[in-house]
């Protein structure tokens, strides 16, 4: 029986603790009369802070002066003359080289944080580079060592940034604080937050920066009548001339980037009037849309019901003559009801085109470092589901060495799977497996170790980040870096320069106490 060890991250010292000072009703004293210190004190009345300001006037630039005329900073002196006045403050910002090492030595003696310029061997603390949006704030720091190159670090991460992120974040707490509302039970807490991350992950940032009040009311609905949430409708186009006849394709997406997007799917999201997307569909490809949207409410439980829902949104549009794309994750014949959906548009009189996708069945094994066949090691591989009708079990295959396998739609039902592999199929409980999350994204992660401790693996790195697929087998091992061990977490196996930590994994968490 192997004991299972904790995966517990190794400290690695150097850095500053970075937090979110509230400076609410707190004094902040400035010294100095430069444009640093200018900077000093627009940043501290941002924060809502009351300022203080020593230094000479005379030598003061105009937007210092401005300040104090405008009673927006409250100067209290040409120079630094009584101790007493630290008394009451939270923060100190000395801009001016003059007795800096004395004004250090009195802040902390009072025990009040300090900050100065030049000086990094003084200084309790350090400024970062800020970008701000509205709520949002990115602060990056070099921790002293290289503060012009945090600008350019800061300006880089800016531009990458999507649009409308304040406007997002802005609408999702209007959002975050109606439902809690509607639904105070503390017993509620995890199921609120569950249900806001969905939308957080699925939606992208357009999408969430245009809710409007009465989108809000409608997804509240559907948060207290089956805790899943319901698309709105985004991108309208004016109506164009049709043929009569309407037309349905099957798109494959893919895993998930548009540029592994076939054109041909390109093409047909591009010109369809409407696209039922997949839920788990990435914001990435769903952006591409242009026209009407929706996105299907499955949730455990409700697939079935779901699926009808989409099933007459198309056939009702089909009848109006529209162009409609039926997008799905990954390959729609590979366990995505695609068959089932040909066979529906066929009762109806419509013929289906048909668009194949990437399937994660064998890209995330490639894109996360898994040969699924290697001689002398597997020379077969064999894919299925792990969950059949209603969250039930499935039928699994008998252990076979010189085989890897593939199990999709499986991770919700880890423990369950693993179980039944080990204790009636014959696997190994030594046999080497991983989890493939998220594959071609940006924010892709793998979690390995052997097949008996891989639920308690990921738990320990934060839980699951759908959608994800499960891989059993030696192949798992071929290429993967000694470096990794038994079991981990990073971006592949088989590189060591996109290793990430457990700072890096999705977990439903609330640092702010406002669940």
């Amino acid at each position: 029986m192997t004991v299972f060890l904790p995966n517990v991250p190794t400290p690695q010292g150097g850095t500053s603790l970075m937090i979110a000072y509230q400076c609410q009703q707190k004094n902040v004293l400035v010294v100095g009369t430069s444009t640093i210190a200018a900077n000093r004190c627009l940043a501290a009345l941002e924060a809502n802070a009351t300022v203080y300001l020593i230094g000479d006037t005379a030598a003061m630039g105009p937007e210092l002066l401005y300040r104090i005329d405008h009673h927006q900073v409250q100067w209290i002196g040409s120079q630094w003359v009584d101790p007493v006045q630290l008394q009451s403050m939270s923060l100190v910002f000395v801009c001016d080289p003059h007795d800096s090492e004395s004004i250090v030595a009195q802040c902390r003696a009072c025990r009040v944080p300090v900050n100065v310029t030049d000086r990094n061997d003084l200084c309790d603390f350090f400024m970062t580079s800020t970008y701000r949006d509205q709520s949002l704030q990115i602060a990056v720091s070099t921790n002293g060592q290289a503060s012009k190159l945090s600008n350019r670090v800061q300006r880089h991460i800016a531009g990458s940034l999507p649009p409308h992120l304040g406007d997002a974040i802005r609408r999702v707490g209007v959002l975050r604080r109606k439902v809690k509302d509607s639904d105070p039970n503390a017993f509620a807490k995890s199921r609120r937050m569950k249900w806001l991350a969905q939308i957080c992950e699925y939606w992208s940032m357009e999408r969430l920066s245009q809710l409007s009040d009465q989108d809000m009311e409608d997804l509240l609905e559907t948060y207290h009548q089956d805790e899943g949430y319901e698309s709105v409708e985004s991108h309208w186009e004016p109506p164009r001339a049709r043929k009569q006849q309407g037309s349905i394709a099957l798109v494959g997406a893919g895993l998930g980037h548009p540029d592994l997007l076939t054109m041909a799917a390109h093409k047909a999201i591009a010109s369809a009037d409407l696209v039922l997307a997949d839920k788990i569909v990435p914001p990435q490809v769903v952006d591409l849309v242009k026209c009407e949207l929706k996105i299907a409410r499955k949730f455990p439980g409700n697939a079935d019901a779901a699926q009808d829902e989409f099933n007459a949104l198309a056939l009702s549009a089909l009848q109006q003559g529209k162009r409609v794309v039926r997008l799905k994750q990954g390959d729609p014949f590979l366990f995505g009801r695609g068959g089932e959906e040909v066979q529906f548009f066929r009762q109806h009189g419509y013929s289906t085109e048909l668009i194949p996708g990437i399937s994660s069945t064998v890209a995330a094994s490639l894109l996360a470092g898994i040969p699924l066949t290697h001689r002398a090691v597997a020379s077969q591989f064999l894919v299925t589901t792990g969950t059949g009708r209603k969250n039930s079990s499935v039928p699994l295959p008998v252990y076979d060495s010189s085989r890897s396998d593939v199990f999709l739609m499986s991770i919700h039902r880890l423990a369950d799977l693993t179980h039944d592999l080990i204790h009636k199929q014959s696997y190994p409980p030594t046999v080497p497996c991983a989890i493939i999350e998220r594959a071609g994204c940006a924010d892709q992660r793998v979690v390995w170790s052997p097949l008996e401790s891989i639920v308690q693996v990921l738990e320990s790195v934060g839980g699951s980040r759908p959608p994800g697929l499960l891989v059993v087998g030696h192949s798992v091992d071929v290429l993967k870096l000694p470096s990794h061990g038994k079991e981990g977490v990073a971006a592949t196996l088989n590189t060591i320069e996109r290793t990430i930590g457990t700072k890096n994994v999705l977990s439903l968490h609330d640092p702010e106490g406002v669940y």
